[in-house]
């Protein structure tokens, strides 16, 4: 029998740690700006339901990630034949999430589908896994991926997956997020 989270892949090693641990290295010297949700973009509020911070990805680690991603497509296709991208299959480019342990840092629980660009899987990729909490949950928390660094967690997009990042209590969470379209 199939079960949803048979739909949820934590790919190993698909991003080279080396390549996680230069991605953070830069992010020092990087501007981050706090992170907001599709209904808060634009206005000055603070989220209620997102407390970490963005950045592009710096465009030296782009053709990295972007191979990655390109393996990681072909394994979910592998592992889900009815699963296909297509000819205008796209990314939507690379995001660099850092959730900050002394704030607690953390997003709550929600669903990535986007209206102007319908988003069909969610990649997330897991840059370290030096910190505490921070633990990537679909369905309320009933469901847990372990962090491991160079890994990606990749599922569809769609209102069948809420997900959230719990709060991150020690040590700091980086990602880098894409969505295929």
């Amino acid at each position: 029998m199939i079960k949803i989270t048979d739909f949820i892949h934590c790919y190993e090693n698909v991003l080279n740690k080396d390549i996680c641990e230069a991605i953070i290295d830069n992010s020092k010297n990087l501007d981050f700006v706090t992170a907001q949700t599709g209904t808060e973009v634009g206005t000055t509020k603070a989220s209620k339901h997102r407390t970490c911070y963005i950045n592009p990805l710096d465009k030296k680690f782009d053709k990295d990630v972007y191979n990655s991603v390109g393996t990681i497509l072909k394994m979910y296709e592998k592992d889900h034949p009815h699963f296909s991208t297509g000819l205008t299959t796209e990314d939507t480019g690379y995001e660099h999430l850092i959730y900050i342990g002394a704030q607690g840092g953390q997003y709550k629980e929600h669903t990535d589908h986007g209206d102007i660009t319908p988003r069909v899987l969610t990649c997330s990729f897991i840059l370290n896994d030096n910190y505490d909490g921070g633990d990537f949950v679909f369905f309320g928390g009933k469901y847990k991926v372990p962090p491991q660094a160079g890994s990606a967690v990749v599922f569809p997009s769609n209102f069948c997956f809420p997900h959230a990042v719990t709060p991150v209590t020690n040590g700091d969470r980086h990602a880098v997020i894409t969505w295929i379209h």
